[in-house]
């Protein structure tokens, strides 16, 4: 598996392209990003009761796969590489013990060595890795900022499997776009 800190000349052009690099955290994303919308199973926000009855673990496991196979394809094109901004703020002792005991040993142990650095960006150098960071924020145990370069796009990782895109760019979010569409997802707005 192949996921390293990404180097300081790697930080300061994407710092330089996206601004912030805790992305989940803006209130108003359109004063960075032109294109955003929601990668989501479901094409319209669900009503209360649809929420209730469709959403939760099995939702989840049921359309990890989609997830999964949309972060691949889009790594697979990514010439830049693709990076990922882990938050470490916020998460105290209990809960970091909690979300190990989430995870098998080999996903503990990289876990641990996510939060070992202060620095939380890494550049994800292989498919393993990046199913490893999808799959903490599809099974809703760690979410991840994930920044495509070439395609001027954010990915969020978020609750019940509906992921912010964010993108500076019609090409990077219409790409996205046919991408998500093709594996069973849709973006809405």
């Amino acid at each position: 598996m192949k996921l390293t800190l990404a180097t300081n000349e790697e930080i300061n052009i994407l710092h330089s392209k996206y601004k912030r690099f805790n992305t989940h955290l803006l209130e108003n994303p359109s004063e960075l990003y032109n294109y955003t919308g929601i990668m989501d199973v479901f094409n319209r926000v669900l009503t209360e009761e649809e929420a209730f009855e469709l959403l939760g673990e099995k939702h989840n496991l049921k359309y990890s796969a989609n997830f999964l196979d949309t972060f691949t394809q889009l790594f697979h094109i990514e010439e830049n590489g693709v990076y990922v901004h882990i938050y470490k703020k916020g998460l105290g002792k209990e809960a970091f013990k909690y979300k190990l005991s989430c995870l098998n040993r080999s996903e503990a142990n990289l876990f641990r060595k996510l939060f070992s650095h202060s620095k939380g960006i890494y550049k994800i150098g292989d498919v393993e890795a990046l199913v490893f960071l999808t799959k903490l924020s599809v099974t809703e145990v760690y979410f991840a900022d994930f920044f495509f370069p070439s395609l001027d796009t954010v990915i969020i990782g978020n609750w019940d499997l509906s992921f912010p895109i964010y993108s500076k760019s019609i090409i990077g979010f219409n790409k996205c776009k046919e991408i998500i569409e093709e594996n069973g997802l849709f973006i809405r707005q």
